[in-house]
């Protein structure tokens, strides 16, 4: 029988990432509509290049709404930072049913952009300090698994629906979170951070299905002494000042950017151009459904695999089989452009080898940088470290979109998979040498793990 505490766990986890399915259908609400948008009878006219700009600008929203959010965590507590994006969300929705500008959907968009910042930046840590050590890993991987959700969902509704009864369905998106996030608890972790021990115990013993709360004293006891100690230096500079947070600062914003330039980024948004270059009989657009879907269910296994394989081993492996589909990826387009040699008959390898890489990237980087990210910061520094990593992951993004369709211009595909696995072989050494097992343990655990094996260095 499934412990009643480990379903709540999954419950709060799960309604907390309705906020990031929102960010799914706010990241996927653009392709379906795009050639609406750039046709005669466009609600809203623009140019193509004009399209560039509706595209990234929430970017900029992203960059610029994640320390904010960040300090918001720490302040007002990790739910109510996630509530508000829901009502805000939906009232985003709601204006872009008036909008008939191109500057006022620009400006709609950069708040879209402004909300997915918050849910990059809170969600992971609340979904780590909910959590029980031995499911954090689980419960970190439906950050990946709901965007894609909402993802799938907005390019499936797409295909029935124009413009305006497509930002319809997508209200349905922050109505669901807002009704389902309101009845899961505040993390503990934030109330005894503001010294609120009787709420973070009803909040724990919620969470842990124990209502006696007799089994949850000791990991009350541990959460009291581990965050009283990180809060007597809780200041923004510790992240930048305290050599352990800046070297996990480090190895995660390292991660950030194998993440990034692996390839499945790029291939996300740029999958019809890649899989028209691969000599193969199926519609490029049907393809790329595919490859969404694939790249979905791929994150299941992961959720299982964090706590029983560990982060480490799982990492590795991700970013050495990411270096292997790279790798084949680029001879196929190299041979096909640079050699003369015929491989139309091999353009059904390609594709398979993009499916993989999208298994393999999911396995790890794509799923447990969240987890990771929550694990090796102090709860004093957590929230203002992951806004960091917001940033990161956004500037990268940016840049990795940006160069993807420089660099395949004129039959130059290769290129970017060239340079995706130059990144991977480099994640597979700087995984093995740095990146810290954290399975199974308490925050408490994982500090005095990464300051014990400072002090020893």
């Amino acid at each position: 029988m499934i412990n009643k505490g480990i379903l709540r766990q999954f419950l709060a986890a799960t309604a907390g990432s309705l906020s990031i399915m929102n960010v799914g259908i706010i990241l996927g609400w653009t392709s379906p509509i795009m050639e609406e948008l750039l046709g005669p009878d466009s609600p809203i006219p623009m140019s193509v290049d004009e399209t560039s700009w509706f595209v990234s600008v929430i970017d900029w929203g992203l960059i610029l709404g994640s320390l904010p959010f960040g300090v918001l965590a720490d302040r007002w507590g990790r739910k109510p930072s996630l509530q508000i994006i829901g009502p805000m969300a939906l009232a985003t929705w709601v204006a872009l049913l008036y909008v008939d500008t191109f500057q006022g959907l620009l400006a709609v968009r950069f708040a879209q952009g402004l909300l997915a910042a918050g849910a990059y930046t809170v969600l992971p840590v609340y979904a780590g300090e909910i959590a029980g050590p031995k499911i954090r890993g689980a419960l970190g991987t439906m950050f990946q698994i709901m965007m894609y959700v909402g993802i799938l969902y907005v390019y499936a509704a797409g295909m029935f629906l124009d413009y305006r009864h497509l930002t319809y369905a997508a209200m349905a998106g922050p109505v669901v979170f807002c009704a389902l996030f309101a009845t899961i608890p505040e993390s503990p972790h934030f109330y005894v951070m503001k010294n609120r021990l009787a709420d973070a115990k009803r909040a724990l013993v919620w969470l842990r299905g124990d209502d006696t709360g007799s089994s949850v004293d000791d990991e009350m006891d541990s959460v009291v002494e581990c965050i009283c100690k990180e809060m007597r230096n809780a200041s923004f500079t510790e992240l930048f000042t305290d050599w352990v947070s800046l070297k996990a600062l480090i190895i995660v914003q390292g991660l950030s950017v194998f993440r990034v330039m692996a390839g499945v980024t790029a291939l996300i948004s740029y999958a019809s151009i890649t899989f028209a270059e691969m000599h193969v009989a199926v519609d490029a657009n049907k393809l790329s459904l595919v490859f969404a879907c694939s790249v979905l269910f791929s994150a299941l296994p992961s959720t299982v695999l964090a706590d029983r394989v560990g982060r480490r081993p799982l990492m590795i492996v991700s970013c050495a089989s990411c270096f292997a589909f790279d790798t084949a990826i680029f001879a196929y387009f190299y041979v096909d452009r640079c050699t003369g040699y015929d491989v139309t008959e091999y353009g059904w390898l390609c594709v398979l080898a993009v499916g993989g890489l999208s298994v393999a990237h999911t396995l790890g980087l794509g799923s447990l940088l969240s987890t990771i990210n929550c694990e090796l910061f102090p709860s004093n520094t957590r929230s203002i470290a992951n806004a960091v990593n917001t940033i990161t992951l956004t500037v990268a993004s940016f840049l990795a979109l940006k160069i993807y369709p420089v660099l395949a211009d004129d039959g130059g595909m290769y290129r970017n998979y060239l340079i995706s696995s130059v990144f991977s072989l480099t994640s597979i050494i700087s995984c093995c040498l740095w990146l810290p097992e954290t399975k199974g343990k308490t925050f408490a655990a994982i500090q005095a793990q990464l300051r014990k094996t400072d002090d020893l260095v």
